[in-house]
């Protein structure tokens, strides 16, 4: 069959595709970054070079239209609802349920964690439901002392599996769903493809219940790790501190066990702690230990741990009877991610002060802790008053590590239930689409108190939208060039022959390798376009083939970049890249296997 050459501004567009797909892969470019400059060098490009189609001049900023696209509205609105599910401990019975199952039939509870997992993110977004489930899996792990390792990346791969059941399951579905109908195909229920999805993930399920425990290795995690943590923290001498005029020598005679790694005297001076040097008042010693012998120094010494330039003191109105201590986790998705604690404004956005800092594997390099560059994986030592920490685990603002102590439920949990619903149940039964129901729940939630507007910016990821709108701007390129025909034409004269289910499980497959080595949004904006000119070419039912575009995007397990659910799994658990390739891959090729399949059977050509 003959193919129609590519015409430059086509050429353009694969060439800005293929870069898109090197840049996503790169862990040290910023995926917002890569998505804003593919809109804007491909509004730039089609403004200094015009497109003209049928006599007219493609209009360049239509590849901004993503933005209003009625889908990335449905997601925001979806993420919001799903930030107040969490903030407002609203499955947190569910949490105790499951805990006091796991206290007589550890395998069970396991088996009801991956199913009760996949039915939520059927509804709920998978990133909100994995944070909120990974300190409940690591409390359980740590009290039957059976290695979390071992449970956060099925966890993990199960609110993947059942997010594809459903149209709102996942971004990537509403996406490829909201493409379909701008090609012009009919729209999709909820449940429109449900039943394949489901056969599927119940295979699923029994591989991460029987196997995948048995591929993955025990490792320490950088943030259930409850054995004792080392914090490096900053101890103030004043005027009063009965080792002043003393020798560093003497200083650890009367508090045993001191380990000083630096004194700082003045400005910059950093001075070896050698033995007979003499403490002066002003000195701060910098410290490594525990954090119960970073309090008795603090008693015996007459010293002040400091909180940067604020000693928490009497006069700090930090300190107060019911002081505690706290461990705050550094999570990728944390505002404090990349930042210090300094810039990040930690006190006094938190009313918390920040006494060390616990780095696994590694020491912290900075003297001056306020200024250390956070990663994810820190721990934090702070202290704060009981009603302060109450407050920050209720919230959800920061994730505190508590293996023993229940999240407060707060009072608005309730209608937050009723209020998702709400959103759901008109859609499943298409009385009303997603994209109205969603943002009328996320309306009532703020009105009702259950979410406040200041909130609503930590509940929605920026990158995710722009990835979503790069996505959807390289899908009108590759349509409006006639790239997407280009590539069909192609795919049909390598197939040419085959039969349509193996044809439609190759399309499933190299949509899944663009899902796991760049985005699964982005391989399926690309993918969608040029499985429905493949179909096309075929004179077949497109369907099917968009659903191999839609399933594909799903099977992120190869790879830790593939999904946000993965990076969260991988830093909670200490996993490696291998990790995820020993256990991911056979899923995959497990789960694509069977799903092209089933594709054509519920839905024929």
């Amino acid at each position: 069959m003959p193919i129609d050459p590519p015409g430059i501004h086509a050429i353009v567009v694969m060439v800005v595709t293929v870069a898109a797909l090197v840049l996503y892969s790169r862990q040290n470019i910023p995926m917002a970054t890569t998505s804003l400059g593919i809109l804007v060098l491909l509004a730039f490009v089609f403004s200094i070079f015009p497109l003209e189609l049928q006599g007219q001049i493609l209009d360049p900023t239509i590849f901004f239209s993503g933005f209003s696209n009625e889908a990335l509205i449905a997601i925001v609105a979806l993420m919001v609802a799903g930030g107040a599910i969490v903030r407002t401990g609203a499955i947190e019975p569910l949490g105790r349920f499951l805990s006091k199952i796991w206290n007589f039939a550890p395998p069970l509870a396991f088996l009801l964690v991956l199913v009760v997992t996949a039915f939520l993110s059927a509804f709920v977004n998978d990133t909100p439901l994995v944070v909120l489930l990974i300190p409940l899996l690591t409390g359980i792990a740590l009290r039957t002392k059976r290695p979390v390792s071992r449970m956060l990346m099925p966890l993990g791969f199960a609110a993947l599996m059942g997010g594809m059941t459903t149209t709102i399951g996942t971004s990537t579905n509403l996406v490829v769903v909201s493409v379909a109908q701008s090609l012009g195909l009919p729209p999709m229920g909820m449940f429109h493809f449900a039943v394949p999805a489901l056969i599927a993930t119940g295979v699923g399920i029994l591989y991460l219940w029987l196997i995948a425990p048995l591929l993955l290795p025990k490792r320490e995690t950088p943030s259930g790790d409850r054995s004792p943590r080392i914090f490096t923290a900053t101890l103030h001498l004043g005027e009063d501190s009965p080792v002043v005029g003393k020798t560093l020598a003497e200083a650890q005679k009367m508090a045993a066990g001191l380990r000083v790694r630096q004194v700082l005297r003045g400005e910059g001076q950093a001075m070896v702690p050698f033995p007979d040097l003499v403490l002066r008042a002003g000195d701060s010693l910098l410290l490594r230990d525990y954090s119960d012998k970073l309090k008795e120094y603090e008693g015996v010494l007459k010293a002040t741990l400091y909180s940067g330039e604020q000693a928490v003191s009497a006069e700090n109105p930090l300190q107060a009877e019911d002081q505690q201590l706290a461990e705050v986790v550094v999570m990728p998705n944390s505002p404090l991610t990349g930042r210090s604690l300094d810039s990040s404004f930690f006190a006094a956005r938190f009313d918390l002060a920040p006494l060390g800092i616990y780095r696994r594997g590694a020491s912290v390099q900075s003297k001056d802790l306020e200024k250390e560059t956070l990663r994810s994986g820190d721990v934090i030592l702070a202290q704060g008053s009981r009603d302060t920490i109450t407050a920050l685990r209720q919230k959800g603002d920061l994730t505190l590590l508590d293996a023993t102590t229940d999240l407060p439920r707060s009072d608005k949990a309730n209608l937050t239930l009723l209020i998702m619903l709400a959103i759901v149940l008109p859609a499943a039964f298409n009385w009303l689409p997603i994209v109205v129901t969603a943002p009328l729940g996320v309306l009532l939630m703020v009105a009702s108190g259950c979410i406040e507007w200041r909130q609503l910016g930590s509940s929605v990821n920026g990158s995710v939208i722009l990835l979503i709108s790069a996505g959807i701007a390289l899908s009108i390129g590759l349509v409006k060039t006639g790239a997407a025909n280009f590539l069909a034409q192609s795919f049909l004269v390598v197939t040419h022959g085959l039969p349509p289910t193996l044809v439609v499980g190759l399309i499933l497959f190299f949509v899944a390798a663009l899902a796991n080595v760049a985005s699964h949004t982005t391989g399926a904006l690309i993918g969608a376009p040029i499985a429905v000119q493949i179909a096309h070419g075929l004179q077949l039912s497109p369907e099917p083939f968009l659903l191999a575009v839609l399933f594909g995007a799903n099977l992120g397990y190869a790879t830790p970049m593939a999904y946000q659910t993965n990076v969260l799994t991988m830093n909670a658990a200490g996993y490696v890249f291998h990790d995820f390739l020993r256990v991911g891959l056979p899923l995959l090729i497990i789960m694509g296997v069977l799903i092209s399949y089933l594709l054509p059977i519920y839905f024929p050509f």
